[in-house]
């Protein structure tokens, strides 16, 4: 894996727009979680508030062996490697990430 090959799908098109439906798609499920947290992060990503799906495109393009998937060892990427259910994946892995980073327990921004 090199930063590159991870940079060069994280700034991908295609690869930002899938990410976003698929979180978009998850954030329709959590909007409905009994923790307030987690429900607090489904609505801001339904909202499309500002940093919420960037953070969760930039984790995706880092998770485990997913710039190793990508690379094809010519300097260029091909971010249709990465499968849907791979995305959907590291989308449900990451949310609680996410949740961490913007939402208190009580459903309360971070400052």
């Amino acid at each position: 894996m090199s930063y590159e090959t991870q940079a060069l799908l994280e700034a991908d098109g295609d690869f930002q727009q899938r990410a976003r439906s698929c979180t978009v798609q998850q954030a329709d499920y959590y909007k409905d979680a009994a923790a307030a947290d987690q429900k607090a992060l489904a609505y801001g990503v339904l909202r499309d508030d500002p940093g919420l799906v960037p953070t969760f495109i930039r984790l995706a393009a880092a998770g485990p062996g997913v710039a190793d998937k990508v690379d094809t060892g010519n300097g260029t990427i091909d971010s249709s490697l990465v499968l849907d259910a791979d995305l959907l994946s590291l989308t449900q892995g990451n949310w609680p990430i996410v949740t961490s980073l913007y939402f208190n327990t009580d459903g309360t921004p971070r400052p």
